[in-house]
Order: structure tokens, then C-alpha cells, then sequence
């Protein structure tokens, strides 16, 4: 059998249920891009970074602004021709034909005979997920491609050191020094709800529920009665004090407190009064005293060390020591070989804030620059995100 033969004997019926865990996927994903990586000549690398990828999103945005993805998922997701989906859209067959010929060659379409196309899971999600088309809209176009386009001349006018400073990064390179990245997301509508919905699916897609990695049961353990359970700083939309109201459903009205700035929550509709929402700014002192746990989301890998450092102490300060508990919900860069997701994470932070992904000794450096120490880790072995479970230190 030749190496062709044995390769695709491998690999033509392997998908993402072909495993028993996500870590064994995930390391399935890195032999197979290493691979792929091995396979390509260098210009069919340059090839895929600089025109299949802009290529495929372009098309990818076109056909969820044209309805093709969500009339397809409402007609049964069956395998359908290119004019049959322009029918459905009443757009031009000619060009639908040109867009999903493109997806099909990436294999993110099955061309399952001439010109008729199944979708994959993928194609379907953009169909039937509202949140999922956000991440072709301006998160692509308007952000990254923004922030990544400015980055390269960013890090030579300041002589390549490593940026550290949230008022002088690669926004205010690009936008002007008074930019500020949430600032900049939030001054178009459509940017900013783009992003929201885009990093709703990042903590869908991308990490793995807080309620699965903690043991949350411990929290409810000599809990004080009229005390916070969970205080969750800057929260956003509350998903994470629902999953832990739909594992803990018998808690009191109340136990769950969600902060975020008051134009965040203003359209937050909360669905059980065991949740409160109560506006808050996490460079002020923190209001709620001693609670049973405050909870953090990526909410420190937005900022640089001393800054992080002051959301830290914030919270220290409303701590009780030997009963609060500090959960920090990260990424971790691995010591050795980190992965892809890792170190795109990483510069991203660079890009966007000046700051970056934190490794489990640099998480400890920081905590204790705030008189907080690391009780334990809670993680998965082959995922870069867990639970940083600290707590006020001795000396503190």
C-alpha cells in the first residue's frame, strides 16, 4: 500500500466525535497540522496565509449576508446545487456557484456530485447559531485585520521592545493617542455587537464551562448566610453565574451578583432573582465585602501586569481572609511547546491591549503582587485554560 493509500485509509472517516476526550482531539488537531505543515512547499504556505485564508472569509461573510447558510439550515440542510441556493436567496446562481466552490475546495462544503453541495457541521452552525456569523463580520474586517495590519510597524517604531503600556499600543498607533481599544469597539454599533457575540462563541467554542473544571460544591461549604456566593467581575451577559445556578439551583435570591460597567448590563435580562446585576467599575473599590468567591473571566489577560496588578488589589481588599476565594478563569501558557490557540491568544493581547497570556509562574508573580496567593490549579491535562483558584496570603 503506498503512503497515499495508508494515509487516506487514516483519515477519511475521522471528524471531531472520532474521540474519546478533547484532549486526544486536540492533540489529534496538532499531528495533523503538524503534518499538513510538512507536507507544504513554502510557497503553498505563503499561498494559504495570504490568499486562500482572506479569500475563504470573504466568501464565508458573503453568503451569511446573503441568507444562503440560514435558508439552507431552514430547507433541512440537505445536499443542495448552487442554484438551488440562489434560488432560495434570490441571488445570481453565477456567482453562488463561484463562492461555494471555493468553501467546497477547503472542505468546508461536500461537493457530493457535480455542483451539489452538503453541509459540513460547520456550515450549519453559521445557519443556525445567531452568535456564529459574528466572527466573519467586523471581528474579522474591522478588528483583527485592524489590529494585526498595525502591528509589524507598531514594534519597529518602538524598536521592538515588548509593549507594556495600555495607552501607548498598537490601537493608538492605528487610531490615533487618544484610542482606546474598547473604546474603539464600542463607538460603532455593529462593531460592538460583533464583538459581544464573538466572544460569547469564543467562551463557548474555546473554553470549557468554569462549573466542569471547580468544584463548586466546596463554595456552598460553610457559606455565611445573607453573604455573596459568587461575585462575577465583569461579567457581561451572566452566562457563567447561569451555569452555576443551573448546577446549584436551590441557592437564595440574591447569591449571585453580576458586575459589569452600566452599559454592558443595561440590555442584560436576567431570568431568576437568585441573580442580581449591580453596575460596577473594577478600578473602584469593590462594593460587595466578603464574599464567598469573586470570579474572573479574561478579564486580567485584557490588561498589562501593573494594571492587572490594581484590578487585583481591588478585590483583595474585599476579601475575608481564611473564607474568600478568588477564581480566576485563564489561559495558562504551557512551559513547553505551547499550542497554537496558546500563543494566537497571546499576541492577540499584544495587538489589542498591549498585555498578554499569562504562564502558570507568571499568574503566581502576579497574585502576589497583590498579597494573593494559588491555593490550587484546576485544569484539564491538555487544555490551556483552567481555574486559578487563590486566596489572600499569610503575610497580606
Amino acid at each position: 500500500m503506498s503512503t497515499l493509500d495508508r494515509l487516506f485509509a487514516t483519515l477519511e472517516d475521522i471528524n471531531f466525535d472520532s474521540f474519546p476526550n478533547e484532549d486526544d482531539r486536540l492533540r489529534a488537531e496538532d499531528l495533523i497540522v503538524g503534518a499538513l505543515a510538512r507536507i507544504r512547499k513554502p510557497w503553498d504556505i505563503a499561498l494559504n496565509h495570504n490568499w486562500v485564508n482572506p479569500c475563504t472569509n470573504a466568501a464565508t461573510k458573503t453568503l451569511i449576508d446573503a441568507g444562503v447558510f440560514k435558508k439552507w439550515a431552514e430547507t433541512g440542510s440537505k445536499p443542495q446545487r448552487s442554484a438551488e441556493l440562489a434560488r432560495l436567496t434570490d441571488t445570481d446562481p453565477t456567482l453562488i456557484k463561484r463562492i461555494v466552490r471555493q468553501l467546497a475546495a477547503q472542505h468546508l462544503l461536500v461537493e457530493t456530485a457535480e455542483d451539489t453541495y452538503a453541509p459540513t457541521p460547520w456550515a450549519t452552525t453559521l445557519g443556525t447559531d445567531p452568535s456564529f456569523p459574528a466572527l466573519y463580520g467586523a471581528l474579522y474586517h474591522d478588528i483583527t485585520a485592524v489590529v494585526f495590519g498595525g502591528m509589524p510597524s507598531f514594534l519597529k517604531k518602538t524598536g521592538y521592545k515588548n509593549p507594556s503600556d495600555d495607552k501607548n499600543g498598537v490601537i493608538q498607533h492605528v487610531k490615533g493617542p487618544d484610542a482606546s481599544f474598547f473604546g474603539y469597539i464600542v463607538a460603532d454599533p455593529i462593531r460592538n455587537k460583533d464583538y459581544t457575540h464573538a466572544m460569547e462563541c469564543h467562551s463557548k467554542g474555546n473554553m470549557v464551562a468554569w462549573t466542569d473544571l471547580y468544584p463548586t460544591d466546596t463554595l456552598l461549604k460553610d457559606a455565611k448566610p445573607g453573604r455573596a456566593l459568587v461575585v462575577d467581575i465583569g461579567g457581561s451577559k451572566g452566562h457563567d453565574l447561569e451555569k452555576f445556578r443551573l448546577k446549584h439551583p436551590d441557592i437564595p435570591d440574591g447569591a449571585l451578583v453580576l458586575q459589569d460597567l452600566p452599559g454592558v448590563l443595561q440590555d442584560v435580562r436576567i431570568s431568576h432573582t437568585i441573580i442580581s446585576k449591580e453596575p460596577y467599575d473594577f478600578f473602584t473599590p469593590q462594593p460587595v465585602k466578603g464574599a464567598r468567591a469573586y470570579f474572573l473571566h479574561t478579564v486580567l489577560h485584557d490588561w498589562p501586569d501593573d494594571v492587572a496588578v490594581k484590578i487585583l488589589k481591588t478585590v483583595a481588599a474585599a476579601m475575608e481572609k481564611g473564607y474568600s476565594k478568588l477564581l480566576i478563569h485563564e489561559g495558562m501558557v504551557e512551559d513547553v511547546k505551547p499550542s497554537l490557540r496558546t500563543t494566537t491568544s497571546d499576541l492577540t493581547m499584544l495587538a489589542c491591549h498591549s498585555s498578554a497570556e499569562r504562564s502558570v509562574k507568571e499568574w503566581a508573580g502576579l497574585l502576589m503582587r497583590a498579597g494573593l496567593e494559588i491555593v490550587k490549579i484546576w485544569k484539564q491535562p491538555a487544555a490551556w485554560e483552567g481555574i486559578i483558584e487563590a486566596e489572600l496570603a499569610p503575610f497580606s
